[in-house]
């Protein structure tokens, strides 16, 4: 194997491993969120506070995930 074939091979590896993460973070935010359905008072609070970051953190690792796998199909032609 080649150099080139074997960081291609660790790198397609790589993004699932990423995405999967990025998946149940996904869930672990939406599932926190639901708590604050169900909650009152100061705790409902902190736990709004928390779904907040919770929510900005997966939109930046959704964007790095798509930025990262998608680098020359954004890019337009000339």
């Amino acid at each position: 194997m080649s150099s080139a074939q074997i960081s291609k091979r660790i790198s397609g590896t790589s993004s699932r491993v990423g995405s999967r993460f990025i998946g149940v973070y996904y869930l672990l935010t939406i599932s926190t969120g639901a708590v604050v359905l169900f909650s009152h008072g100061r705790l409902a609070f902190e736990v709004d506070l928390v779904v907040g970051v919770l929510y900005l953190a997966v939109t930046a690792l959704l964007y790095g995930l798509s930025a990262s796998t998608h680098k020359n199909k954004g890019l337009a032609k000339e």
